[in-house]
């Protein structure tokens, strides 16, 4: 798609922001200045303009300034340095934050540029431009269950259009994730109608109110999660974009305050007693249709029963994993409930009978977890895919996938781990690399020797041998090769042993058997080391039997 877009990077880990007094803090904030009143004396165009600045502010959007707002600390001092810069490039750069800062720097910065002009100070020509834009059209494309929308915004300005392209995630409660800036909007129109079919997108052309009753509400969900916690639920582009988005947001009406669809609880409940009665549900299935009106009257107050794989995804994970404890009868009742309601509520919505099919096996995928025994809830989809990579599943049965999964959490038991100071909440298990981080995460007796290159041992212990060693037995188990890894692992794990003695007796049988390789001797003879494993755990005791697996299908919380 073609764009105007602010450079994209990819995503680094965030840091804290450095207060004002940081040693070096003055002459990092004059470069800063320096760079920008020189490009902003370049420009040729006001929307050119505008781009780099909105990239400006949107690098302290988000970040964390310890006891300080960053757009007091690093935003209004760049205004107030920049008043007194008696330079065009100065006044353009307060001419365009007058336009894209927030309410106290757009005022601090309108006053800063009027002084400087007042005192004799030339503006560039294309500032004239700003302010004059106006939203023309706004167009939405998204699947047809309503998860998600693209909105397409149209400005004008001067004879020439462009567009605010956002992407609203309605599972969460109507967050703009994505967004960025493009100069050629038809061609945007088209690329969008391009990748439209008959029922899993489609195209509607919205009033500027309707425009503004979605995304005004989704960059607001967005900011406040900003405001929250260290990592916004954003994508590349969204931070250099925001600023300038932000602004074209005030071109629309004031939206108006949403009317919830099901108000009460009275209204809420008819809607259970109208769905049950359609239905022959077993036990706890009323407590199941109660909890997916509450979270549909939370995520979409307007259309609460609107259902799409999206949101029933969100549903379960958060409904399993987060919410309140579900009985025993509703968990058993959760996956018929959960398939009628899509139905039901589906046909309710309109959805064409491709759409309902694709929603029906996108369901059974969902909940065909819930109820085993051992089992903490559905697997979330990105961590069912980490533990599915790889594997040919129209090859596996029913009753291998399990088995399948067992093992691989055995080896990797967790998507979220901490290394020191920092927290992952998603590394994904089948990337070898972010295995390893949380393999490393798993001992953190460990973690300040190994930031520590002469640090060679722990209580006696090689800490970077020890994590080696830990990492080959789950690289083996993950990959089921060799197979006995994992067959020695379930004798062990039915006399008793937990987790971390089964892998230290594995390891233990490792390193014995294949020191040579570890340490690029020997001739790399692993028949030995299957033997060693053939071994373990033959002295069962009598009437010890192989344990169930017992998969925790859950993200780590």
């Amino acid at each position: 798609m073609s764009g105007v877009s602010p450079q994209s990077k990819g995503r680094k880990r965030k840091k804290q922001g450095a207060r004002r007094d940081a040693p070096g803090a003055d002459a990092f904030a004059d470069r800063v200045l320096d760079d920008a009143v020189r490009e902003l004396a370049g420009a040729t165009d006001a929307l050119q303009a505008e781009l780099y600045v909105s990239v400006l502010l949107g690098a302290w959007w988000g970040k964390v300034v310890p006891d300080a707002d960053p757009e007091v600390v690093f935003g209004e001092e760049l205004v107030a340095r920049a008043a007194r810069k008696r330079i065009p490039g100065a006044v353009a750069l307060l001419r365009v934050i007058a336009i894209l800062g927030t309410p106290r720097q757009r005022e601090q910065a309108a006053a800063g540029a009027d002084a400087l002009v007042a005192g004799g100070v030339d503006e560039p020509a294309w500032v004239r431009a700003l302010g004059t834009e106006r939203a023309v059209e706004a167009w939405t494309y998204g699947d047809v269950y309503g998860d998600q929308s693209t909105v397409l915004l149209v400005v004008e300005r001067g004879g020439s259009r462009h567009a605010l392209v956002a992407l609203v995630d309605h599972t969460v409660g109507g967050v703009a994730e994505e967004a960025f800036f493009t100069d050629d909007p038809d061609g945007a129109r088209a690329e969008l109608r391009g990748i439209a079919d008959e029922h899993s997108v489609v195209e509607r052309e919205l009033s500027l109110d309707e425009a503004a009753a979605m995304l005004v509400p989704a960059f607001a969900v967005t900011d406040s999660a900003a405001e929250l916690v260290s990592e916004p639920p954003v994508g590349e582009e969204f931070a250099a974009s925001r600023a300038l988005a932000a602004a074209r947001l005030r071109l629309l009406p004031a939206p108006p305050e949403p009317v919830p669809a099901l108000p009460d609880e009275a209204s809420r409940a008819a809607v259970v007693d109208e769905f049950l009665a359609a239905h022959d549900l077993p036990p706890g299935a009323r407590g199941c249709a109660e909890m997916l009106v509450e979270f549909g009257a939370a995520v979409s107050p307007t259309r609460p029963l609107r259902v799409g794989p999206g949101t029933l995804d969100e549903f379960l994970d958060e409904t399993l994993n987060d919410g309140p404890v579900v009985s025993q009868a509703e968990l058993e009742a959760l996956p018929d409930t959960v398939r009628a309601w899509a139905d039901w509520a589906g046909r309710r919505s309109g959805l064409p009978d491709a759409a309902l099919a694709e929603l029906a096996d996108e369901v059974d995928d969902m909940v065909s977890a819930i109820g085993r025994a051992g089992d903490a809830g559905p697997v979330p989809g990105d961590v069912a895919d980490a533990y599915l990579a790889g594997l040919d599943l129209e090859s596996l049965t029913p009753e291998d996938l399990p088995d399948v999964l067992a093992r691989r959490m055995f080896a990797v038991p967790g998507v979220d781990t901490r290394i020191g100071d920092e927290e992952f909440s998603f590394l994904d298990p089948s990337d070898p690399d972010d295995r390893g981080m949380l393999i490393e995460g798993e001992h953190p007796e460990y973690h300040e020797a190994l930031a520590d290159p002469g640090t060679e041992t722990v209580d006696g212990a090689n800490p970077r041998l020890h994590i080696t060693v830990h990492e080959i037995v789950a690289n083996q188990l993950w990959d089921d090769e060799p197979p006995q890894v994992w067959q020695a692992a379930r004798r062990l794990l039915a006399t008793g042993a937990d987790r971390h003695d089964v892998l230290h007796a594995i390891a233990d049988v490792l390193v014995e058997h294949l020191h040579g390789l570890l340490t690029g001797q020997g001739d790399g003879d692993i028949a030995p080391y299957i033997a060693g494993l053939e071994q373990l755990g033959r002295d069962l005791e009598p009437g010890a039997r192989e344990p169930a697996p017992v998969i925790p299908l859950r993200r780590n919380r």
